[in-house]
């Protein structure tokens, strides 16, 4: 009888640790309920820098400082620079590759998590 028992409780253990090796792991992903910012100053450059290969021309007072990738799982690119008060600000892309600042601040990226 104590076998019987042991053998159960060790049939149990190690299906309980397979279950749990198995068990994928939960990460974050970005969706339009659940928004992601992250940082991405690196992927632009001011009109006055040289030209980086991979980077985009950001018009803005405020150079390139504080500039967040805005992910909401849609797939669109959307970037958000943040100004020395503290707003949110816009980045539109008129022309490709050419980023200019957006004047009026937003609320957007105040519902996003850091990621």
């Amino acid at each position: 009888m104590r076998s019987a028992t042991r053998r159960g409780s060790t049939i149990a253990a190690i299906t309980a640790a397979a279950l749990t090796a198995l068990a994928p792991t939960a990460t974050a992903q970005p969706t339009y309920y659940n928004p992601i910012l992250t940082p991405c100053t690196h992927l632009f450059r001011t009109p006055l820098d040289p030209p980086r290969p991979n980077t985009d021309v950001y018009w803005s007072p405020f150079g390139t400082a504080n500039i967040a990738c805005y992910d909401d799982g849609t797939a669109t690119e959307r970037y958000y620079q943040r100004d020395p008060w503290g707003g949110w600000h816009d980045m539109n892309e008129l022309t490709p590759g050419q980023f200019f600042y957006v004047i009026f601040t937003s609320t957007v990226p105040n519902q996003a998590t850091w990621g």
